[in-house]
């Protein structure tokens, strides 16, 4: 009950703000009317002032971890679905990950760049982008069955694989290694008119994301603050979906989804387990949705919520499922 608590009383604390439109994409701000300093760094800032260091958890390395050492007086925030590149093959982060100050910490990724395993860069240097919506709700669903059947942060690695190719083959943009990065290079012009059609408002702390119409994703945080310095990252990665969708059935939302999602969200189903790092990871599912929340000491910090997939794909995609031949010695 206190995670739904917690939950329940965070979206209580959002106002749907007017929605803002690009082509096929529309992003209903979510105001808060609640709301206090951080109190952490985001992972840019503190690679950018040298105060964290992310590597490999060994010379060997690990595709499914990372070791994050936190040099700071403050957490460091590393949110679900960011990239992290260089070291031995780019990774994209599991979870939401509240990192505490002056410790050392493994946490799960997976991998986003099946064709490399040899160091470019000692450490990961920089996070300059987030993983699009659908892979992002993919792996949320795989993490979640993975928690309740093993109390592990894991996603289908062979599955993140099958959808980085088909992201690749579908938008154009093969890479020598796999690299899902190579996807956002290929589009750049595009996805800067996208990031220059989108502001975020004043008391800003989410956004609620349509593309032709459906609903996408919502990410929201405890303060405006955190939000506004990733704002131009979140845009770009839902606007990578969008061009996808590009020439399809354009639609617009309804003025009320918005509204509709929040009260969805608040009725659905949540499952508590402890985080990787601080607080509790809180896991979300109701008919059409699945998705995270971060949250510590009756704090949210991240909401991250998707469209669910049909459970088939769901089924053929999940983490229990084998690994195919092809790719088994590689895990």
């Amino acid at each position: 009950m206190v995670g739904v608590t917690v939950l329940v009383n965070f979206l209580q604390t959002l106002r749907v703000g007017e929605p803002q439109a690009f082509e096929n994409l529309t992003v209903f701000p979510l105001i808060g009317t609640q709301f206090q300093e951080p109190g952490y760094l985001l992972l840019d800032e503190a690679l950018a002032h040298g105060l964290i260091e992310v590597r490999e958890v060994s010379e060997a390395g690990s595709v499914n971890e990372v070791l994050v050492i936190n040099k700071s007086d403050l957490p460091v925030l590393l949110m679900d679905g960011e990239i992290l590149t260089g070291a031995k093959q780019n990774r994209v982060v599991n979870a939401s990950i509240l990192v505490a100050a002056h410790i050392a910490l493994k946490i799960p990724v997976s991998c986003v760049e099946q064709g490399r395993w040899r160091y470019v860069a000692e450490k990961f240097t920089d996070s300059r982008r987030f993983s699009y919506a659908r892979l992002r709700a993919q792996k949320s669903a795989q993490v979640a069955e993975s928690l309740h059947a093993f109390r592990a942060f894991s996603a289908d690695q062979s599955a993140i694989w099958d959808e980085v190719e088909r992201k690749q083959r579908e938008m154009g943009a093969e890479s020598p290694t796999g690299a899902v990065n190579r996807v956002y290079e290929s589009h750049e012009e595009k996805l800067k008119k996208y990031c220059a059609a989108f502001s975020p408002l004043e008391g800003q702390v989410g956004a609620a994301v349509f593309i032709n119409g459906c609903f996408v994703c919502l990410d929201a945080f405890d303060s405006p603050v955190t939000l506004h310095k990733l704002y131009t990252k979140m845009i770009e990665s839902y606007a990578l979906d969008a061009l996808e969708q590009a020439g399809r059935d354009k639609k617009e939302p309804e003025n009320s989804a918005a509204e509709q999602l929040l009260e969805k969200i608040a009725a659905a189903r949540v499952a508590r387990y402890p985080s990787v790092g601080l607080g509790e990871d809180l896991r979300i599912k109701a008919e059409g949705l699945v998705g995270s929340c971060l949250a510590l000491d009756g704090r949210v910090i991240h909401l991250a919520i998707f469209a669910r997939e049909d459970r088939e794909t769901e089924r053929r995609s999940g983490p229990l499922s084998r690994p195919s031949r092809r790719r088994r010695a590689r895990l």
